[in-house]
């Protein structure tokens, strides 16, 4: 509780915090929000956490630590997996995670997702966490074994690049945020219903700008123990909250 509470407290303390609050509120009424609505949440959410060139590079108290490091394990598993040729023992090995064998799948991207998140010790943890968790569930998609999804994410990555996806895993990271301040209070005093129209919306806006951001940052054979890996990741971060910011009317 002491660590909500502080969460808390740090949050409604931004001189932004109120008109955030109210605009998610107000569009939390059952309808389609304006592309102009769902713009101005998410600018505001930026203001409140700190903006993006602080939060980017892990300046904020409120954002932006955990989301750096749990997108560069995360990162440095898919760097691995692709250096082998698409081994995902040999990439679970080089990243830690040894004497898996015999695990299913479930329990093996479990140990990952721990691997990659740690604890949860603050809320931005929680956060961290949560949306390590969406990602590494896309990820696998439908598949039941470990072949299965080593087959599933060398296709995966085949088709798009590294940055494609920790890009996405901040716009989790992003929605599990706003879902951490508003969610439970909004269900107290909206209704489930109306609560996940809006946050529906939020994700569905957050995606989409996501998906057409232009690429700068390539991820490819980087040593994820070094300060390049440290250096890209940031300005992932920075350049996904950057694409939110500055849009309030």
């Amino acid at each position: 509780m002491g660590t909500s509470k502080s969460y808390s407290a740090s949050i409604k303390g931004q001189p932004q915090w109120g008109n955030l609050s109210g605009a998610v509120t107000n569009n939390c009424d059952g309808g389609k929000i304006t592309t102009s609505n769902l713009g101005n949440i998410l600018s505001r959410y930026v203001s409140v956490i700190g903006g993006s060139g602080r939060v980017g590079r892990g300046s904020s108290k409120i954002a932006g630590r955990a989301g750096i490091r749990t997108a560069r394990n995360i990162g440095a598993f898919l760097g691995e997996f692709s250096a082998s040729g698409g081994n995902i023992q040999f990439a679970l090995e080089q990243v830690g995670l040894t004497g898996l064998e015999g695990l299913s799948l479930n329990e093996v991207i479990d140990r990952l997702l721990e691997h990659c998140s740690g604890p949860s010790s603050t809320l931005d943890d929680v956060a961290a966490k949560a949306a390590s968790q969406k990602i590494l569930e896309e990820l696998a998609s439908d598949a039941g074994t470990i072949e299965e999804w080593q087959q599933q994410l060398t296709e995966t990555l085949d088709n798009e690049t590294l940055e494609d996806i920790i890009e996405r895993y901040f716009g989790y990271y992003i929605f599990e945020h706003l879902s951490i301040m508003f969610y439970e209070k909004l269900i107290v005093d909206k209704g489930k219903t109306d609560c996940d129209n809006l946050f529906r919306q939020i994700k569905d806006y957050v995606f989409e700008k996501i998906k057409n951001m232009n690429k700068t940052n390539s991820l490819n054979n980087i040593n994820w123990a070094g300060e390049d890996a440290d250096r890209l990741i940031k300005n992932i971060q920075e350049d996904v909250l950057k694409i939110f910011e500055g849009y309030e009317g």
